[in-house]
């Protein structure tokens, strides 16, 4: 499935943006380039660990979506989007066993995850125009509190893409079928949301995601 953002997107049986409806046309804010690095990013996660692509195009969709509800601007709700799209490209460095796994992961297990966003953000430091999301990236699993990783930073510390796409990813883990666990409905997961708000998510995200929803 080829990287492109969205324009007037189609709803999924959560109310985001159904994945199908990823990719039909192409903004003017994508140089060429960047796309061309992008696809080949997503390729070689789609080798690497297939679920966590398609997990990605979803979360590209649905972040572009929240962007635009919140009013930013079309440079700011495209970076989003690449966040979405790249925020779990370090997971190319995770055995894909650990990815599968079908419950609880060990302590050993779990830092191994953890450090994902670590080498994503090493991976896109690396790439000439892809470099100013790297920060983003490493910091899509801080929370509002200052309570998550990898460097526990809080509230406008985090980058407003990595918070934007940190309620996202969240919404949709909770809304997908899991080997351990059957998927919330969309009530479930916002109330959940709803709950988590100031503590683990940007406030006014959340509630820019329950506008939309």
């Amino acid at each position: 499935m080829p990287f492109t953002a969205l324009t007037k997107p189609g709803r999924g049986r959560h109310g985001m943006v159904s994945p199908s409806m990823a990719g039909q046309s192409t903004t003017s804010t994508h140089a060429p380039w960047m796309v061309e690095a992008v696809e080949a990013l997503a390729h070689e996660l789609r080798l690497h660990h297939a679920p966590t692509a398609d997990h990605s195009h979803r979360l590209a969709a649905h972040a572009r979506v929240l962007a635009e509800a919140m009013r930013l601007d079309p440079l700011n709700s495209t970076e989003a989007e690449l966040v979405a799209m790249l925020h779990d490209v370090g997971k190319l460095a995770v055995d894909p066993h650990i990815l599968d796994w079908p419950g609880p992961l060990d302590d050993g297990q779990r830092e191994r995850l953890r450090r994902h966003t670590i080498e994503g953000e090493e991976m896109l430091a690396r790439i000439a125009g892809l470099e100013h999301l790297a920060a983003a990236v490493r910091a899509t699993h801080e929370a509002w509190d200052g309570s998550g990783y990898p460097d526990g930073l809080q509230g406008d510390q985090i980058p407003q893409t990595a918070r934007i796409v940190s309620v996202v990813d969240a919404y949709d883990a909770m809304t997908s079928q899991r080997a351990y666990r059957r998927p919330l409905t969309r009530r479930e997961a916002l109330s959940r949301l709803r709950a988590a708000a100031g503590v683990q998510f940007d406030p006014r995200v959340v509630g820019a995601l329950l506008t939309i929803v």
